[in-house]
């Protein structure tokens, strides 16, 4: 099964600072991602909590505590899994299997090798980097055909 919480969470942020200025509540929020306020509510807490957002200022949730620029992708999937590695080794395996007891041990090391490079990976994408990026797709996706 796909986790798509920092996905989840980077729309919201993009969605955020593409709509700053305007009353944007959990419900509209919702909208963009297809779900319910309540897992939205949640989401929000969690952007709170790693510093990303502060707290909700005239009805919208657009209350930014750092320029996007200064913001990774990265910051974003720690906020998600701070103590969560991308990949997981089985440790529950069989103590009377020779594979099942060094197995574990010998994928961990690669497993945290490719985990360090998703994390030095998502440090290079800014939120900003996002913004700008969407905006741009949007604007080419309402540009009149034939007219370059």
């Amino acid at each position: 099964m796909a986790n798509t919480r920092v996905s989840d969470l980077l729309q919201i942020l993009v969605y955020l600072k593409v709509h700053q200025g305007e009353r944007i509540s959990s419900q509209r929020l919702a909208a963009s991602l297809k779900t319910n306020p309540s897992r939205i509510r949640k989401m929000i807490t969690q952007l709170r909590a790693a510093n990303i957002l502060a707290d909700r200022k005239n009805g919208s949730y657009d209350n930014f505590t750092r320029d996007f620029s200064a913001v990774t992708v990265r910051d974003v999937y720690r906020a998600t899994t701070p103590k969560n590695p991308f990949l997981v080794p089985d440790r529950e395996t069989s103590v009377s299997c020779s594979v099942g007891v060094a197995f574990p041990t010998v994928i961990t090391k690669y497993f945290e090798e490719v985990q360090k490079g998703i994390e030095n990976r998502l440090a290079e994408i800014t939120v900003q980097q996002l913004v700008d990026e969407t905006i741009a797709s949007i604007e080419e996706r309402e540009r009149p055909q034939g007219h370059e």
